[in-house]
């Protein structure tokens, strides 16, 4: 069967984002991981094994609209 394993939104500010998710979810930072040009932050709580990843691009500086910010669904079967 499959599983979700995380969904991924773009963000344009981390710290800002990592802190409204930890307060509205209880999200943690469980795993960041820098790249040349964007980082990876993958948050989760104690309840569950579903991850959010919140990718920032180094080259974005406007926000993001409605409907180009989300990436991605990833599946394991």
């Amino acid at each position: 069967m499959a599983k979700m394993v995380h969904s991924m939104i773009r963000v344009l500010d981390e710290a800002r984002s990592v802190e409204f998710y930890d307060k509205a979810f209880g999200l943690k930072v469980a795993d960041r991981r820098p790249f040349a040009g964007f980082t990876l932050i993958y948050l989760s709580n104690l309840e569950t094994g579903f991850e959010l990843e919140l990718t920032v691009n180094g080259n974005r500086s406007e926000p993001y609209n409605l409907g180009d910010g989300y990436g991605h669904l990833a599946v394991t079967v």
